[in-house]
């Protein structure tokens, strides 16, 4: 079977024949797979500003490659400002003030943090994807 055979797309400026470096997508390449995806709420404390939750429970062993999404909240007023931003920053508002949005994998979970310097209670819409490597 020729490796000719499927779609190839290059980087600007290149063609799919000036090497594999090249490439942003080749049919032939293996990827990663959807394992799960979701949505959900985060429930923020009105007197620590913060919470936490496991969003996924899984049985892959390792950890797994994931992208998570929360509303954002405004730091002086409590208010949503963005929706669905993307998870693992840390937001940075004048000195010594902030809002941490952290999500990550364990071997065996999907975990997401929220601590914000807003004290007030507020819940949180998310959205996850957790992805899988169908070769190991």
């Amino acid at each position: 079977m020729s490796s000719n055979i499927g779609i190839k797309i290059a980087e600007n400026g290149y063609g799919v024949d000036d090497g594999d470096k090249r490439l942003v997508y080749n049919f032939s390449y293996p990827l990663l797979k959807i394992l799960q995806h979701g949505t959900g709420t985060l429930s923020i404390d009105s007197i620590t500003g913060s919470g936490s939750k496991t969003i996924y429970t899984h049985s892959l062993g390792y950890k797994p490659m994931f992208s998570v999404w929360i509303n954002y909240v405004n730091i002086d007023t409590g208010t949503e400002i963005e929706k669905l931003r993307k998870c693992s920053w840390r937001e940075y508002y004048g000195v010594g003030v902030w809002n941490r949005y952290y999500a990550y994998t364990t071997t065996t979970t999907l975990e997401l943090e929220v601590e914000t310097v807003w004290a007030g209670a507020k819940t949180l819409d998310y959205i996850y994807v957790i992805y899988y490597d169908p070769i190991t």
